[in-house]
């Protein structure tokens, strides 16, 4: 679905028709026949009693009690076929809305700028959306369906009492109106209320994840900080719960109060009814009829409309949301796959370059500025916090918020298409993604545009992974992790080796290694940067890392400080200088003796 216009709550309302028009128009029809047949079958009920006290009292044919009879059968027939007709529609049409609408979400997703990843706000607002959104988008429709088929009965039922009992039935269309007023205020408070708690609701559900999750474990309980943590999750779990039941709770008591009022005029309604029965003004039959409807009208005026209401109010607060989220702003074909061939790549400088990151105003990089060139080992080097990732994503088109100029071969990195800048840089961060795939599948991620068995096996023997390789039970096409019944688990540093072997089988020209070793011990991260240098040469690469053995292995090395560039070299010219680089490295030194 294309979400690019504004969705009003007519169009909300209108979706699932265009999505699942079979279904939807389905369900309409059984509204309408529900009007027809709701009514109907109060003054059939009415007519059969009569008929069967006629009957019995004048000793009638009994065949007159066959007709109403047969209607009554057909009726309570198509009621009780009705339930699970819509239940098998509604399943229809939750699977078509789920295809349809989860893909523009995903969509969406992809195309936002990274800085909404980053932002706590937008993430809340995501997490809000993508409860259900497939639901609350369907039941749109079904929502105003089911008001309209028990506001239509409600009024058919009232306009039968007032032609029979009229002064019941002003009663009960004048005790009705209090309903609406309250299921409006509430369903605008439940969201909000929803809302506010959604930030707790998120820091709660981490750290359930941080007890469930099996990495953990160890740590947990080898530390024992399991109670610490539970005693944290249960914080945000009361205050996320206390705002909704606080909420849910004043929604229950009006409810609850309204139902109470609407009985006690019902029944009100019905001592007044009486007289007329014994007048011969109201027939038996009619009285009890209608002492049935009445009582039906209650339940849908005390409980059936008002959640209908209320949840009218809801979707219009997640309309708000939705339009939000669909209103971020996007990096403009960022779905798209890398170039074929890559985009050659001959120069990259950053120009008096100063960032901050949105919503903060910390300078992150100050008038940066330095060149890399194509063919060369480049390694950015500083304490943390100095600015050496921000430079990846800057590099990457992550943000684009900075000042100065980035050029890319000479031309403005902001106007290079997005697939160039995928085709040109490979990126191997310090958090890399493990996912629950084979082998292969993890590593095919560093060329999603497609590579042969034999360029995998390749990249395998060049990460080292070959000797794990060769012990799995499928070699390459082995399962990894615990989603799978028959996945098997891996090593940090086996992992490690699959996402060397990511950055190995990328085309891309510019490979940067942004501290993936980090976990590793100082010698071991050594030997992995000495490994990668010597199998990509030919390309060019940039290692980030606060420890400095990788260093040696750079033509060029930038170090950082309070985003600048301070020095810059080799590492034999630096270590003459003798300044902060030389002062770093020498405090490092006894690491790798």
């Amino acid at each position: 679905m294309n979400f690019t216009n504004k969705l009003t709550f007519f169009k909300a309302v209108l979706l699932p028709l265009k999505i699942a028009p079979f279904e939807n128009g389905v369900q309409i029809l059984v509204m309408f026949i529900g009007l027809i047949t709701a009514p109907l079958n109060v003054l059939v009920v009415a007519y059969f009693i009569n008929t069967a006290i006629d009957i019995v009292a004048n000793s009638s044919e009994w065949s007159r009690i066959f007709a109403p009879l047969l209607v009554m059968t057909i009726l309570s027939t198509y009621d009780y076929v009705q339930g699970p007709l819509l239940s098998l529609v509604n399943t229809r049409c939750q699977n078509k809305m789920t295809l349809s609408l989860r893909d523009s979400f995903i969509k969406k997703q992809v195309k936002l700028e990274y800085k909404h990843i980053e932002d706590s706000k937008t993430l809340d607002l995501i997490k809000r959306i993508w409860q259900n959104p497939e639901w609350d988008v369907t039941n749109f429709l079904t929502n105003l369906i089911g008001l309209i088929t028990a506001v239509g009965t409600s009024l058919s039922y009232a306009v039968i009492l007032v032609a029979n009992a009229p002064i019941t039935g002003v009663i009960l269309i004048a005790t009705s109106i209090p309903v609406f007023i309250i299921a409006k205020i509430a369903g605008k408070d439940i969201y909000n209320a929803w809302r506010d708690a959604s930030k707790d609701a998120r820091t709660h559900w981490a750290i359930s994840g941080y007890i469930g999750n099996r990495d953990y474990v160890s740590e947990r309980k080898l530390f024992g900080f399991t109670d610490n943590l539970s005693k944290r999750g249960y914080k945000h779990f009361e205050l996320e719960r206390t705002r909704k039941l606080k909420s849910s709770a004043k929604w229950f008591f009006r409810t609850n109060v309204t139902s109470f009022m609407l009985g006690a005029f019902s029944a009100i309604g019905l001592f007044i009814m009486a007289p007329a029965v014994a007048t011969g003004a109201l027939s038996i039959g009619m009285f009890i009829s209608l002492q049935g409807a009445l009582f039906a009208v209650i339940g849908w005026l005390g409980w059936t409309i008002p959640n209908r209401f209320q949840t009218f109010s809801h979707q219009k607060e997640f309309i708000k949301d939705l339009n939000v989220f669909f209103e971020l702003s996007e990096v403009p074909n960022s779905e798209c796959l890398p170039t074929t061939p890559p985009l050659e790549f001959k120069s990259l400088e950053f120009k008096s370059v100063s960032f901050t990151y949105p919503g903060t105003d910390k300078l992150i990089l100050n008038n940066l500025s330095l060149k890399i060139e194509a063919g060369k080992h480049y390694s950015f080097v500083g304490v943390n916090g100095a600015g050496k990732t921000t430079l990846t994503k800057l590099i990457t088109r992550l943000y684009d918020n900075y000042e100065g100029e980035i050029l890319l071969n000479g031309k403005s990195l902001r106007d290079w298409d997005i697939a160039d800048i995928k085709s040109c840089f490979c990126t191997l961060f310090q958090n890399f993604a493990r996912y629950d795939i084979t082998v292969a599948e993890n590593i095919l991620l560093g060329k999603i545009t497609g590579a042969t068995e034999d360029e995998v096996n390749n990249a395998v023997l060049l990460s080292g992974f070959e000797a794990k390789a060769d012990e799995l039970k499928d070699g390459i096409h082995t399962l990894l992790g615990k989603t799978h019944d028959d996945g098997i688990d891996l090593s940090g540093g086996q992992w490690q080796r699959i996402a060397f072997a990511r950055a190995i089988i990328s085309q891309a020209p510019v490979k940067i290694l942004d501290e993936p070793t980090a976990a590793l011990d100082p010698i071991a991260e050594s030997n992995v940067y000495a490994q990668f240098e010597e199998i990509s040469r030919g390309f060019t690469t940039i290692f980030i890392s606060h420890r400095l053995a990788s260093a040696k292995l750079a033509d060029v090395i930038f170090v950082i400080e309070n985003g600048k560039v301070v020095e810059q070299g080799s590492h034999k010219n630096l270590m003459e200088q003798k300044g902060l680089y030389a002062e770093m490295f020498e405090s490092q030194q006894s690491w790798y003796e």
